[in-house]
């Protein structure tokens, strides 16, 4: 499982270790508080806290943002799949959901991992990166979605609990 915070976090230490400790402060956040940080949806008279150069970074918030919306499109269609399946596949997605605030981001197809990377390329031009640089910052997400992708495919699926079978 490839949670959002892990994933930036791990991409903002290669690209922007300057920004690390921004991240670690939004870490202890549920990410909805930390997408409305952000993208400066949260109070305005709100201090963050943080000092003037973490109030400039690129990465952090390119990066996070991005991926939060792809893992929410990614719920949002298996939700979807599972409505149309019937009831009882909604019944045992609750019942199987763990309670947490940390987004996910599953398996990703060719055309979803296209268009994060168009995302965060061009949100990363927006705020005045240079291109080159923003492709490698996209190309390195990207890299990581798909190859964290594969090692759960490749991972034995955890046995039923009992009592969680329908």
């Amino acid at each position: 499982m490839l949670y959002v915070r892990d994933l930036v976090r791990e991409v903002v230490a290669e690209h922007a270790a300057h920004e690390l400790p921004l991240v670690d402060s939004l870490r202890a956040l549920d990410d909805d508080r930390v997408v409305r940080t952000l993208a400066g949806g949260g109070r305005k008279r709100e201090p963050l806290g943080f000092g003037y150069a973490e109030m400039s970074a690129l990465v952090t918030p390119v990066v996070w943002l991005v991926l939060d919306q792809a893992a929410r499109r990614t719920v949002d269609r298996a939700t979807e799949g599972l409505l149309t399946r019937g009831r009882a596949g909604v019944r045992k997605l609750l019942r199987r959901a763990p309670a947490t605030a940390n987004r996910t981001l599953v398996a990703l197809e060719p055309g979803e991992l296209a268009l994060v990377r168009t995302h965060i390329v061009a949100r990363a031009t927006e705020l005045g990166a240079d291109r080159r640089q923003a492709e490698a910052l996209a190309d390195s997400v990207v890299a990581r979605i798909a190859t964290s992708a594969a090692a759960d495919e490749d991972r034995p699926e955890p046995p039923e609990t009992p009592g969680t079978a329908s």
